[in-house]
């Protein structure tokens, strides 16, 4: 999952990447998550702020996937014609 951090240094912000598990046990069993940002070579502790944009992110990674998940799924026939639901 790709996410915004913020560089604590000087506000330049730009683009973090952790799998989606990583994140997800992190802030299930508490444990810390180490941020990086590379206008300073800087990683620190991800804030209790931090953690909760994350979880905001992991929220609607999780919604998205379900509204995909309950969109019909389209069919074509033999003559290339597609439909969707059931039948005509």
């Amino acid at each position: 999952m790709k996410f915004p951090v913020t560089c604590p240094e000087c506000a330049r912000e730009t683009i973090g990447e952790f799998q989606i598990a990583v994140i997800a046990t992190a802030l299930i069993t508490g444990k810390t998550l180490r941020l990086y940002s590379a206008c300073h070579d800087l990683y620190w502790t991800a804030t209790q702020v931090e953690r909760e944009q994350l979880r905001e992110y992991l929220a609607a990674i999780s919604i998205d996937a379900r509204e995909r998940d309950d969109q019909p799924v389209e069919s074509s026939d033999s003559t290339g014609a597609s439909s969707v639901g059931g039948s005509v």
